[in-house]
């Protein structure tokens, strides 16, 4: 299995994979999740895709999304992606090494809400602590990702080692 797959831990439906340290360029917002479910994070997710399709990298990041629970009545988002070239208009975030417990949620997979479910149900089991000490949860979108289809990404929540 690739880096970016990480080890399949099929007793739980999840794979655990480590994350090296990176920097991300992209955007912050913040706001409710009935806004997020309306789209509002659309448009940081097209401004990464098209920093993405600019980018002269020979590998293309995944588009990342980082997640922060730490409000009563909302929460942060930043959508990025790796590059090694600066990125003018885009705000520069440093992630710290981690590793993650993760699932792919599909097209069929039931709501996004459901498969986070499953996820934090199956560290519950497998008797695995998650560490939101740098962010709450980790999503990764294709490179290319199609806004218009039902949402297929890598759903990942940092868990201590």
């Amino acid at each position: 299995m690739c880096l970016m797959c990480g080890d399949a831990t099929l007793d739980h439906a999840f794979g655990l994979t480590e994350r090296p340290a990176h920097r991300l360029a992209g955007r912050f917002w913040s706001g409710t999740f009935e806004e997020a479910a309306k789209g509002a994070l659309h448009p940081l997710i097209e401004a990464a895709k098209e920093l993405s399709a600019r980018s002269a990298d020979l590998w293309k990041s995944p588009i990342v999304g980082l997640t922060w629970n730490d409000r009563p009545d909302d929460f942060r988002y930043f959508v990025g992606i790796e590059t090694e070239h600066s990125a003018v208009g885009f705000d520069q975030l440093d992630v710290p090494e981690m590793q993650c417990a993760g699932l792919w949620h599909a097209p069929g997979a039931g709501t996004v809400v459901e498969s986070y479910g499953r996820l934090m149900r199956g560290l519950k089991e497998a008797g695995i602590a998650r560490d939101q000490s740098f962010c709450d949860q980790r999503e990764e979108y294709p490179p290319d990702i199609d806004l218009t289809a039902p949402p297929s990404l890598r759903l990942l929540l940092p868990v201590r080692r």
